[in-house]
């Protein structure tokens, strides 16, 4: 069964489209909200997904905002002319690896009830055509290979793309919340491509540096 996305592919996935990650029409934010379950932690008015907990400010799906009652503000999707397709990397193209540190200065919405975790640095070995980027979802069945622990990140937030000639590529999968290349926004659904020491920051505290592997 298939379905078509905001920009017209065919999706086998109905929460986000499984060419160019965009929410599917059933996931936007605004669309008709499922039937609201009651509990002690209520649920998202917008989608219907149930409240983490009572303090928490904003809906893990659509990021509605509980505190000013308000949906989270639609971001435009860009859909790339040519996304290039991964390829077998030559054995002598240089090797990669992303260093993901957490970087609290980065929480422009600081939560004390949600404070960043003390993860040390993980580093990444950037070695298949494509490695997802967001949180872990299991009852979705979405396993990122590079998993984070930032409320601020969507299950499919971006991607790192290995090219056929060995150099790294970051693509923004229509992300709630955006991401950033050295500071500056990506273009929703663009694909950038990325050199030795180049920094990706995303989420609340994320912060992603690409560099070359010895």
């Amino acid at each position: 069964m298939t379905a078509k996305c905001a920009a017209g592919h065919d999706s086998v996935e109905l929460d986000y489209c499984s060419v160019c990650g965009a929410p599917m029409p059933s996931r936007a934010v605004g669309a008709q909200a499922p039937p609201v379950t009651s509990g002690a932690s209520g649920a998202c008015p917008a989608c219907g997904e149930p409240r983490a907990s009572l303090d928490a400010r904003f809906c893990e799906v659509c990021r509605y905002d509980f505190v000013k009652a308000a949906p989270a503000r639609a971001r435009a999707i860009a859909t790339p002319a040519n996304v290039p397709v991964p390829a077998p990397v030559p054995a002598t193209a240089r090797r990669w690896e992303l260093v993901l540190t957490i970087d609290p200065s980065l929480d422009d919405e600081p939560d004390p009830g949600v404070p960043p975790p003390p993860d040390p640095e993980r580093i990444f070995a950037v070695e298949i055509p494509e490695l997802l980027v967001g949180r872990r979802d299991d009852k979705q069945n979405i396993r990122p290979a590079v998993p984070l622990n930032d409320p601020g990140a969507s299950r499919r937030h971006a991607k790192f793309l290995l090219n056929a000639d060995g150099t790294v590529s970051l693509q923004d999968l229509a992300s709630m919340n955006g991401t950033k290349l050295n500071g500056a926004d990506v273009v929703s659904g663009s694909v950038r491509p990325l050199k030795e020491g180049d920094e990706v920051t995303l989420g609340r505290w994320t912060r992603i540096r690409l560099r070359a592997r010895p």
